[in-house]
């Protein structure tokens, strides 16, 4: 007797990682993959799900889709892993640039995408290495942070979403992260145009050589990887304390990444990128609950 499936193959998946951040992309060239919040919580949870920082549904432009671009044959549909949308995600491109090389979808050199606020180029070189830009980080002032009962003097930097980036003396590693550190809310601005209200709480140290190690937190969250635009915030504070803007390594369990920054420009993130894994979603995962 044939062994009935249980499985319902629904879209194909890539899952790896960029830059520092962990994502799971869904090829989705056509624009008929109905994707829930509620779904993109179920898949992103590291437990019940793949897991990943975040989720990409990579859409074909010219595929009769609603996101017609004419400069960009890829539409990038991004979402954190709570299922809410964001509009702009570095990494994110730098991972689905990888993709669509490896899966011969897209020509060397660099690829561009459609985003809800504009467009967004992803290249990748012959070792594995993204770069992609970020929006320019803006120092918006300084506030505090307290943590294990030691209160830091830290900068406001906002890259989209803010964050509260503190250089300490003791090393990260020895900071307890598990009890949620407090922040001076007063001292924030009140009209920084931010999209995430609660400002990640980055803590840095820098290294003789003039490298970052950084760990970040999250309220609501807990502590959460420090790529992206949390490399980028932390060289950014760092960079406006020293008076001028450059070139910053900054440690990342991944590999290292390099963040360049100039007057008026968007920040350039630079790091490592690799697939992990292929497969099929089962149908019910991104089915109504």
């Amino acid at each position: 007797m044939e062994r009935q499936r249980t499985a319902r193959p629904g879209p194909r998946y890539v899952k790896g990682h960029c830059c520092g951040d962990g994502f799971l992309l869904l090829l989705d060239p056509g624009d008929r993959i109905p994707l829930s919040e509620d779904a993109v919580r179920r898949v992103c949870d590291p437990h019940a799900g793949l897991g990943g920082d975040g989720l990409v549904r990579l859409v074909e432009t010219a595929g009769g889709g609603c996101h017609r671009r004419p400069r960009t044959a890829w539409f990038l549909d991004c979402r954190e892993p709570d299922g809410s949308h964001t509009l702009l995600c570095g990494p994110a491109a730098g991972f689905a640039a990888r993709y669509l090389a490896e899966a011969g979808l897209a020509p060397a050199g660099p690829v561009g995408f459609a985003t809800p606020v504009g467009d967004q180029r992803a290249t990748v070189d012959d070792k594995g290495r993204a770069t992609v830009a970020l929006p320019r980080p803006r120092v918006l002032g300084t506030a505090s942070v307290t943590a294990e009962d030691r209160t830091h003097a830290a900068t406001t930097v906002s890259l989209g979403s803010l964050h509260l980036v503190s250089v300490v003396d003791t090393p990260v590693s020895y900071l307890d992260l598990t009890k949620e550190p407090r922040t001076d809310s007063a001292a924030f601005p009140r009209t920084a145009g931010v999209i995430r209200p609660a400002p990640d709480l980055v803590f840095v140290n820098v290294l003789p050589r003039g490298s970052l190690r950084v760990r970040a937190y999250r309220p609501g969250t807990g502590e959460v990887r420090t790529g992206g635009t949390v490399a980028c915030a932390a060289a950014a504070a760092v960079q406006h304390a020293a008076g001028g803007w450059d070139t910053t390594v900054v440690e990342n369990p991944a590999g290292a990444l390099t963040v360049t920054l100039a007057a008026g420009a968007p920040a350039l993130l630079t790091g490592p990128t690799a697939i992990s894994a292929e497969g099929v979603l089962d149908t019910r995962w991104l089915a109504a609950a």
